[in-house]
């Protein structure tokens, strides 16, 4: 008896914590600091619903509900890594049209090709779990980007930003090793799987702990910091977005 239930709390504790993370947002108003944030724990939630939902009314259509909800997921999370990346960490990206455009642009064109492509493919769930696989890279591949640019220019990291980025950073590395090893066993079941599930109990639990309590304003502002240190930051920031996109009249 005891081991049933504690195999039916470990199932369903991201279910239980995204719901008590949802109950903080909007007690306290979170939302309005990180919507798209947000917006992932409620899409995380209809995602599970409809999945059982789709459960009992057939194979078929569990099969294509399981997939597409989980490419929509994938492109939720891109909103949200935006949100914290571009819109609350790097705001000078924000203001250049486009990098403000890029992440929802390229999540929801990723997600209509593969979706198109998989369902024309003759092995769909293979296309399906390439599809997915895909996102995990460059979920990845997002994540190391700006987490190596925040180490490289020496920036702060808010509590609720390293909270999330921190979670999403687990999640993205023990998918990308799964996907790793399913390529490499013609996508077998691995005990990676486990682990990935896991993973996202952990990803829970931090993001339960960041948000359990207020985010306190840091108390050393740009003025208490090294000039020197700012101007030298601020110039990279302008190397990099001039690298990246260069300005008109800039040969």
């Amino acid at each position: 008896m005891f081991e049933t239930w504690l195999s039916l709390t470990v199932r369903w504790f991201p279910v239980i914590a995204v719901v008590v993370l949802a109950a903080i947002f909007v007690w306290r108003q979170l939302w309005r600091q990180l919507p798209f944030f947000f917006l992932y724990l409620i899409a995380a939630l209809l995602v599970v619903a409809t999945k059982i939902a789709a459960f009992h009314i057939g194979h078929t259509t569990y099969f294509y509900t399981y997939w597409i909800a989980d490419l929509v997921g994938s492109v939720v999370v891109f909103l949200a890594m935006y949100e914290v990346f571009l819109r609350r960490l790097f705001t000078g990206f924000q203001k250049n049209r486009f990098y403000r455009n890029i992440f929802p642009l390229f999540a929801a064109l990723t997600l209509v090709l593969t979706v198109l492509t998989a369902l024309q493919a003759p092995d769909k769930r293979a296309a399906f779990q390439m599809a997915s696989r895909g996102f995990d890279f460059t979920r990845t591949a997002v994540l190391v980007f700006f987490i190596g640019l925040m180490a490289f220019m020496g920036r702060h990291w808010p509590k609720y930003d390293l909270g999330i980025t921190l979670g999403f950073g687990i999640q993205a590395a023990v998918a990308l090793a799964d996907s790793a090893v399913r390529t490499l066993t013609h996508y077998t079941p691995t005990v990676l799987g486990t682990v990935e599930f896991a993973a996202y109990n952990v990803t829970c639990v931090i993001w339960l702990i960041t948000f359990w309590k207020p985010e306190r304003k840091s108390l050393q502002s740009a003025e208490q910091l090294d000039p020197a240190m700012l101007e030298q930051a601020r110039s990279w920031e302008e190397q990099l977005k001039d690298w990246i996109a260069p300005r008109r009249g800039r040969r």
